[in-house]
């Protein structure tokens, strides 16, 4: 029973530790981040007020803006859907030796393979963009190439630990209907990552907000800012229900 007392509260201590280190940690980079003397500034406060009240009152019966903000959004969401897909497709015979090893050529495999996909998903597209807009130039193939290269190492995490979780399911299962689940749910990410990769150059949207807020036009950029949160938005909820559906399916699925 002392051992048991002593190693309940070397475990309550450790807990009290972390979360005292927690705290410190938080207090200090709130106080060495958070720049109180910029955000209570009068002037920044008015062109604050200005810009948004600007972003408020967006052309949304101006013919022209309205009909770039469309092609650019198709073309936003069309980068997206093939990085998407041909992400899901590299990903799944990775994820067939990643997720269930029982070699040790699988294990090697697997153990080679881990550091590489950190170390790519701890690089934003943003920065992978940078060399291929080099190779290929500006526009959607760049956004493509540089979002399907972020967005396998992703999808391959992700169905990896779905099939390490979730061992009563056969492959057959995983690859007809659970991977194909998890890519529809990294869709709606991958627009968002699309959006923000226009900045640099990889086509879509992106370029239609930059270009706009660049030259002060609130009200055009507006028009773009709505079409994404409305297509980002409509997609990430239409994936929530399919993954619902499939969870659910799941439940109840047995082994072949």
């Amino acid at each position: 029973m002392d051992k048991l007392k002593e190693s309940a509260i070397f475990r309550n201590g450790i807990k009290i530790l972390f979360w005292l280190m927690f705290l410190t940690f938080f207090i200090y980079s709130f106080q060495s981040v958070i720049n109180f003397e910029e955000i209570s500034n009068s002037r920044r406060q008015e062109s604050f007020i200005r810009v948004l009240t600007a972003l408020s009152k967006p052309n949304l019966f101006e013919d022209e803006i309205s009909r770039e903000v469309a092609i650019k959004m198709r073309e936003t969401v069309q980068i997206a859907f093939l990085a998407t897909t041909i992400s899901a497709i590299l990903a799944i015979p990775f994820s067939f030796f990643c997720a269930r090893p029982s070699s040790f050529v699988g294990h090697a495999f697997n153990f080679l393979l881990q550091p590489i996909l950190v170390a790519i998903r701890a690089i934003h597209p943003l920065i992978f963009i940078i060399p291929i807009l080099v190779l290929v130039g500006i526009g959607a193939t760049a956004g493509v190439l540089a979002l399907t290269v972020f967005s396998t190492a992703v999808l391959i995490g992700n169905f990896s630990e779905y099939a390490q979780q979730h061992h009563s399911l056969s492959w057959g299962a995983l690859f007809k209907i659970h991977f194909p689940g998890l890519a529809l749910r990294h869709f709606s990410v991958n627009i968002l990552i699309a959006t923000v990769i226009g900045f640099m150059g990889g086509g879509g949207i992106g370029f239609i907000i930059q270009q706009r807020i660049n030259l002060l036009d609130y009200s055009n950029a507006s028009v773009a800012i709505m079409a994404c949160i409305i297509v980002i938005g409509g997609i990430d909820l239409l994936s929530r229900v399919v993954w619902r559906n499939i969870q659910n399916t799941a439940k109840v699925t047995r082994p072949e």
